[in-house]
């Protein structure tokens, strides 16, 4: 399943309540605001880390916000390409 979530971890429950409804097979896919999450220096980036989920993040969500050499470099950054690749590989899919 993909799990793709919009809103920022730090105003909202949505990453937390995705980590309670992902399976160990699930990814997940951070765009919008939720970007934010795969700060190098935030406390929900090492939560990502060591969570075991696959994490991807949007490159122009992460550009419009200012945040190019701010991401954990073990997060994909993938363009709308990849996010249309990924809507198209997950059959099932949940957005937060």
């Amino acid at each position: 399943m993909l799990h793709t979530i919009y809103t920022s971890p730090y105003t909202t429950t949505s990453l937390s309540q995705c980590f309670r409804y992902a399976q160990k097979t699930s990814e997940i896919l951070l765009v919008e605001d939720a970007v934010i999450a795969a700060v190098e220096s935030g406390y929900w980036c090492s939560y990502l880390i060591t969570s075991g989920y696959r994490v991807y993040v949007l490159i122009e969500d992460v550009k419009a916000r200012g945040l190019n050499n701010e991401i954990a470099s073990e997060f994909a950054l993938i363009d709308i390409n990849g996010f249309i690749d990924l809507t198209e590989r997950h059959v099932t899919q949940m957005k937060w």
